[in-house]
């Protein structure tokens, strides 16, 4: 609003209405109104390229354009403006299509100074609330955003760690374990018998070393991409749980970036992790396929699926992840659980949105 006044800007092509909006707005004792007025939606386009307004008072029907053709044009020029439409005709369906595209509507014949006044402040007002709900979003998303980066860098860092120092000196051990009884006499059997058992304890403990970092970080998905690391990794699931999995994975590669692609693989991770943890499944399936603009992805079990209710429980920290993480991708995802039938993960994830989105990503330092 500019100062204390509100400043309306009025397309209609009828001088007895705007005779009466103006003796209306005047009549105002409370809010002080500023109308601007053109007949024709052109001429409205070109004025609101010098000047801003608070709220727009609409005539569908114009000598340049008429029907919703008009409310659309004008709210494609002013998306964070309220629009009031205002038309002659009696027809409910303007009025139901006005709000469905977010606007406002008022009949001629029933306005009344009270009603078109509180009218134009509760849109104002409740256009206001929506931008300042839009920005918390905004800075939700972005925070999330931050937190992901920052949560990967983190296990990239442990995975390092764990790989090159605890898996380094595990190695380094056994390498001088095995110098130091090499020369042991044959008849030393009690000796040799525990370099064997220190020998498997220090294999496990790299083989451990080994699937730790790469739970944390698989190597293969920042060398070889997104689709080489979900084969890697449901292998790796089959192998650890048993539990028989089929996959269908489209080739080549994604435009993902590096965050997008790792929250990709995350929500395949974290799906896979439900499964063993809770489905009793002995059966899953995986499908990752690619449309023209799209990423299709589908996580299937035959488990004992759940109650759809679960979904709103604040502790199902797994789902919570992974529609965290599809609101990050910008993605639409759907969890459907059946009990004693199973549970279907489905995300589709706009790759056009991440085209756009890659030269989007935040400083993170």
């Amino acid at each position: 609003m500019n100062g204390t006044s509100i400043r309306i800007l009025m397309i209609e092509d009828d001088p007895l209405c705007v005779r009466f909006i103006k003796e209306i707005l005047k009549e105002s004792s409370r809010t002080r109104f500023e109308l601007l007025h053109v007949g024709r939606l052109n001429a409205a386009m070109e004025l609101l390229k010098e000047k801003v307004c608070d709220a727009v008072l609409l005539d569908l029907n114009l000598p340049d354009s008429s029907g919703f053709d008009t409310f659309e044009r004008v709210r494609s020029q002013l998306p964070s403006v309220p629009v009031v439409v205002m038309t002659g005709l009696e027809d409910e369906e303007l009025g139901i299509r006005a709000a469905q595209k977010g606007g406002y509507y008022l009949s001629k014949g029933d306005v009344t100074g009270h009603l078109l006044i509180s009218t134009i402040q509760h849109a104002i007002e409740h256009m206001r609330l929506l931008s300042g709900l839009e920005k918390s979003c905004q800075q939700f998303y972005h925070l999330s955003a931050y937190l992901q980066h920052m949560r990967e860098e983190e296990k990239k860092r442990i995975a390092e760690e764990l790989r090159d120092e605890l898996g380094g000196l595990l190695t380094t051990m056994k390498m001088e374990l095995s110098t130091a009884l090499h020369d042991l006499d044959k008849r030393q059997a009690a000796l040799s018998g525990m370099k064997d058992s220190l020998t498997k304890l220090i294999d496990r403990g790299i083989d451990t070393v080994q699937r730790i970092s790469s739970d944390l970080r698989p190597h293969i998905l920042d060398h070889l991409g997104l689709i080489p690391a979900i084969e890697w990794h449901i292998q790796e699931f089959q192998k650890r749980t048993r539990i028989q999995c089929k996959w269908v994975l489209c080739e080549g590669e994604f435009p993902l970036d590096k965050e997008r692609a790792t929250a990709v693989f995350r929500i395949v991770q974290e799906a896979l992790t439900n499964v063993a943890r809770h489905a009793k499944a002995s059966r899953v399936t995986v499908e990752v396929l690619r449309n023209e603009d799209s990423l299709q992805l589908k996580i299937e079990d035959n488990g004992v699926g759940f109650d759809e209710e679960r979904l709103n429980d604040p502790h199902s920290f797994g789902l919570i992840g992974i529609q965290e993480r599809a609101l990050y991708l910008k993605g639409q995802v759907t969890i459907k659980g059946v009990p004693q039938k199973g549970t279907t993960i489905a995300l589709t994830i706009p790759l056009l949105e991440m085209r756009k989105g890659h030269n989007d990503q935040g400083d993170y330092r």
